[in-house]
Formats: structure tokens, C-alpha cells, sequence
């Protein structure tokens, strides 16, 4: 292990096949979903929530996908998760940001989370043939929560296994939340049990990713030192990822997703909503890229 980190530090890994995830922080519609606790993004609700913000929240979103697309980070792969429903993710797709990268497909499954929110997968065709999909459910009659989302597909002739994850909150505090993260990753390492192909783990944990997953498991290497989520002034790494093949992440910290912290010092997220008031921003959250470590370059 001292090796390999000596290696590490004074190297350079080569990165191979790309992803990106995206924390896009509540894309709603504006349409009420009975027996869904989506009534503020309606309206009629707390927010105000109609059509202009609706289409401003979606050429938000486009336009942090569109940059990231034209810049380093560039991947044929995009995970989310905070959308609500299929419509919003076709809307997306259509929108002109997202449309000069495309095509684009979309992998996405109806989850029972009390809010309605669901985990996705936006992909190109003409790089990835998708093999198969389905859903992790980890929800019980007392967790009502976002389902994973797997995906198996080829690029350049390699097959990889993609699930993409939005573990229950911290709501009722850290400790007592606990539980529910615990049994939502257990479910999901106990349905990738018998992957052999290269399989990783992404998206927003809600806690810093240092616990032991397993000998096959590692997190992946972070690069640099911003986190990915600013918390009374503190910025935590909790969107990232674990893989049974080495994988690096790196915080997307592009300035156009950050503002000045005028309370805490520092830059944090330029978020879409503060309360009820929407500010146009992009996310609470900052896009993350990882990238598949295929060698190490001097």
C-alpha cells in the first residue's frame, strides 16, 4: 500500500472511460403527483412554481451539462439524481444545451420516494449500447426512498456495470438516519455480488465516502481538495463513488457554479433555491467527474 501511494504522488494516472454526476437539486414539474409530497413545486404551492421557473430550471440545468460537455470534462455518460420523472428528463434532453452534444437517451425508473424523486442516466448511443437496466428497491413500509438505478453497457467493445445511488438523507439527524444509508448500500452490494465486469457505484451518499465496503470495493481517488457540497462552511465530499476497479473523481468547480460564502468565507455552490425564494442558480450540489485510471504516466 505505501507503494502504491508513493507511485500516486509522484505520478500521473492515465484516465480511461468518463462519467459525470449531477446532484441537480429538486428538477420538478409543476403538475401535482397524487399520493407525492411534491405540492410546493406546483403554483399553487410555498415556491410559486410554475411554467417560467419550471423551463428557467431546466435551461439551468441544460446550460451546466452544455459546459461541462465543451470543456475537460466531457463524457458520454451523465448520472443524476433529484429529477422528478421521466417528462422533465425528455424536456431536458430537447432543450438546444444539451441537443448540439446528442443524441441522447435516457435510462429512468418511477421510484417510490415519498417527494417523488428518482435517479437517471442520460446517454449517447452513438458511444454506449446499453445491455440492460433495472432498479435496486431498498424501500420498506417505514423507508419510502429513491430506488438505485443499474445500468450494464459496452463502449469501444469494454462492458461496464453502472448503479447510480441517492442514499436516504440525514433528515432526524446523522446517527439516527444511519440505519436507513446502511440498508440502502447493503441492498445495493448485495445485488452486485456476483458482478465480475467493472462495476462502480455513483452519486450522492449524504456522507463522506470512508467506511469499508468490502475487499472488493474501493472509493475512488480523489483530485484536489474541494468537496463537492458546502455545509456551515465546510465543504464534505459526499457525491462520489466506489468501483472494484481504480477509478478517480474530481470535483467539478467550475467558476460559474460557485458564488462568493458572504457568511462562512470562501466560495460555495450557486444553488437553485434559498427556502422558498428561487435565485436562478444551478445546484447546492457540484457536478463530479470520474474517470477510470487505465496506467500511470510519469
Amino acid at each position: 500500500m505505501k507503494v502504491l501511494c508513493l507511485v500516486l504522488l509522484f505520478s500521473t494516472p492515465i484516465a480511461g472511460q468518463p462519467w459525470l454526476f449531477y446532484n441537480v437539486e429538486n428538477l420538478f414539474d409543476t403538475i401535482h403527483d397524487r399520493n407525492f409530497h411534491d405540492l410546493e413545486f406546483t403554483p399553487a404551492g410555498s415556491k410559486k412554481y410554475g411554467s417560467i421557473t419550471y423551463r428557467l430550471c431546466i435551461r439551468q440545468t441544460s446550460r451546466v451539462l452544455h459546459m461541462l460537455q465543451q470543456s475537460h470534462y466531457r463524457a458520454p455518460i451523465v448520472a443524476l439524481c433529484e429529477v422528478e420523472n421521466r417528462s422533465v428528463l425528455d424536456d431536458l434532453i430537447r432543450h438546444q444545451g444539451m441537443r448540439v452534444h446528442g443524441p441522447w437517451n435516457i435510462v429512468h425508473f418511477d421510484s417510490p420516494d415519498y417527494r417523488g424523486i428518482d435517479c437517471a442516466v442520460l446517454y449517447n448511443p452513438e458511444r454506449i449500447q446499453v445491455l440492460q437496466t433495472d432498479r435496486i428497491r431498498y424501500s420498506n413500509d417505514t423507508l419510502l426512498t429513491r430506488d438505485a438505478l443499474f445500468v450494464r453497457y459496452t463502449i469501444d467493445e469494454k462492458r461496464f456495470n453502472l448503479v447510480v445511488v441517492h442514499l436516504p438523507s440525514k433528515r432526524g439527524g446523522s446517527r439516527e438516519s444511519q440505519w436507513k444509508r446502511n440498508l440502502a448500500i447493503s441492498a445495493v452490494l448485495t445485488a452486485l455480488d456476483s458482478c465480475i465486469s467493472p462495476t462502480i457505484i455513483m452519486g450522492d451518499f449524504n456522507d463522506p465516502l470512508t467506511q469499508e465496503y468490502g475487499p472488493s470495493w474501493h472509493s475512488a481517488i480523489q483530485i484536489g481538495t474541494s468537496g463537492t457540497y458546502k455545509y456551515q462552511g465546510r465543504w464534505n465530499t459526499i457525491d462520489g463513488g466506489i468501483a472494484n476497479f481504480p477509478v478517480q473523481v474530481q470535483a467539478c468547480d467550475l467558476p460559474l457554479l460557485l458564488q462568493k460564502d458572504a457568511k462562512w468565507g470562501g466560495l460555495k455552490p450557486l444553488r437553485r433555491w434559498q427556502g422558498n425564494f428561487y435565485k436562478n442558480g444551478f445546484s447546492d450540489h457540484l457536478p463530479v467527474y470520474f474517470s477510470e485510471v487505465v496506467g500511470i504516466g510519469k
